[in-house]
C-alpha cells in the first residue's frame, strides 16, 4: 500500500506543480502588462518590477493553489485511467476510498500552506509592497512631473516644467507658483532642478512676492533652494487592497473595532480567507472522481474540464462576494455557495463513481 501511495504521489508532483505554475502566470499578466508600462514610460528598473511581482506572488498562490491541485489530480488520474493503471491498483485490493483519503491529505496540505501564506506571508509582502511603491516614486518623482504641464495638484504648490533631460532625469526652466493665501502667489524660478527626498532642488533659484493690488513687494535670490513635495507623491497603483493584505486575525480585529456600518467588508473577507482554502480539499477530491472511470479521456478533455469548472466556480464566487458587499445575500453564502457547489457536485460524482469501481 505504501508503494502504491507513493508512486501515486510521486506521478502527481509533476502535474500538480505545473497546473499552480499555469494559474499563478495567468493571474500574473496583468500584472506584468502593467509592470512592462512601468518599465518603459516611466522608467522603473526591472529589478523593481522583479520585486514587486514577487511581492504579489503569495497573495496569487494563495489562489491558484486550489486550482493547481485540481488540473494536477485530474491529469495524473486520467493519465493512469488511460492507461489501465487504476484498474491494476483497484486489482490490488486498493479501493476509491483509500485513493481520495490519499489525495485528499495532498488538499489538506495546500490548504495548510495557503493558510500560512494568508496569515504569515502575505501581510508582509503587502507591507514591504506599500514601502518598495513609495522608495521608487520618492527616488524618482518624474513619473507623475511631467513637461509643459502646469500641475496643480501639489498642496500649495502649481508647478510648470518646460523641459525634462530625459538622462539625468533633471528639470530645467521651472516655475513655481506658490499660494500661501495672499492675492497673487509668489513666483519660484529654477534654471535646474532636480529631486532628492521628495524634494525639488532648484538651482540659481529666483523669487517674486506681490502685493495685494499687483505691485512687486518683494525679490531675491537662491544658489539652491529645496521645495518639499511630500504630500504630492502618492503611491504607484498597488492592484491589492488593504484588505487583502490582511490575515483573519487582524480581519477579525478590525471587523470588532468597527462601526455596525463599516463591518461587512471585514465579514466577507474573512469567510473568503477561509473558503478559498478549504476549496483545496474539495477540488482534490473532485479531481480524482472526475477522472478515474473515463478511460477515452486525455490530457486536453481533463484540461478542458478541469479549466471550465474552474471558471464556474471564480464566476460563482466573484458574484457571490458582489452580491454579499451589496448586501443583497448574506456573507456567508456570498462567498461560501461556490464551495456549496462544489460539494454537490463532488458528492453526486462520489455515489455515481462508488457503484462503479
Amino acid at each position: 500500500m505504501k508503494m502504491i501511495n507513493r508512486y501515486i504521489l510521486n506521478e502527481a508532483k509533476a502535474p500538480i506543480f505545473f497546473g499552480i505554475s499555469l494559474f499563478t502566470f495567468i493571474f500574473l499578466i496583468d500584472i506584468i502588462v502593467s509592470m512592462l508600462e512601468s518599465i518603459i514610460v516611466k522608467g522603473i528598473s526591472i529589478i523593481d518590477v522583479t520585486r514587486m511581482i514577487s511581492f504579489y506572488l503569495p497573495m496569487i498562490l494563495s489562489q491558484t493553489i486550489p486550482m493547481g491541485i485540481f488540473l494536477g489530480v485530474m491529469v495524473t488520474f486520467g493519465s493512469l485511467t488511460k492507461y489501465s493503471e487504476i484498474t491494476a491498483i483497484n486489482s490490488m485490493g486498493i479501493s476509491l476510498n483509500k485513493i481520495l483519503k490519499l489525495i485528499s491529505i495532498v488538499g489538506v496540505i495546500g490548504t495548510l500552506f495557503i493558510f500560512f501564506l494568508q496569515e504569515s506571508i502575505i501581510p508582509r509582502s503587502y507591507i514591504k509592497l506599500q514601502q518598495l511603491s513609495i522608495k521608487m516614486v520618492y527616488s524618482n518623482p518624474v513619473f507623475q512631473l511631467k513637461e509643459k504641464v502646469l500641475i496643480d495638484e501639489v498642496d500649495k504648490y502649481k508647478i510648470y516644467i518646460d523641459k525634462i533631460d530625459p538622462v539625468s532625469k533633471d528639470a530645467k526652466n521651472v516655475l513655481i507658483f506658490y499660494n500661501d493665501n495672499t492675492k497673487y502667489p509668489t513666483l519660484i524660478t529654477g534654471e535646474r532642478t532636480y529631486w532628492e527626498s521628495a524634494s525639488m532642488i532648484l538651482e540659481n533659484s529666483k523669487f517674486y512676492r506681490f502685493k495685494d493690488n499687483g505691485e512687486e513687494q518683494l525679490r531675491g535670490e537662491f544658489k539652491e533652494k529645496r521645495i518639499p513635495l511630500t504630500s504630492y507623491f502618492k503611491d504607484i497603483e498597488i492592484k491589492m487592497k488593504d484588505i487583502e493584505g490582511m490575515g483573519v486575525e487582524s480581519l477579525y480585529k478590525e471587523y470588532k473595532e468597527s462601526d455596525e456600518n463599516e463591518k461587512l467588508p471585514y465579514i466577507v473577507e474573512m469567510n473568503r480567507k477561509i473558503a478559498v482554502p478549504l476549496s483545496a480539499i474539495i477540488l482534490s477530491i473532485l479531481g480524482v472522481l472526475l477522472s478515474v472511470g473515463n478511460n477515452r479521456s486525455g490530457k486536453g478533455t481533463n484540461y478542458g474540464v478541469a479549466i471550465g469548472i474552474i471558471f464556474i466556480y471564480i464566476v460563482f464566487l466573484n458574484l457571490g462576494m458582489v452580491l454579499a458587499y451589496r448586501g443583497i445575500v448574506s456573507p456567508f453564502l456570498g462567498v461560501w455557495f461556490s464551495n456549496i457547489f462544489l460539494i454537490i457536485l463532488t458528492y453526486s460524482l462520489y455515489r455515481k463513481k462508488g457503484r462503479v469501481i
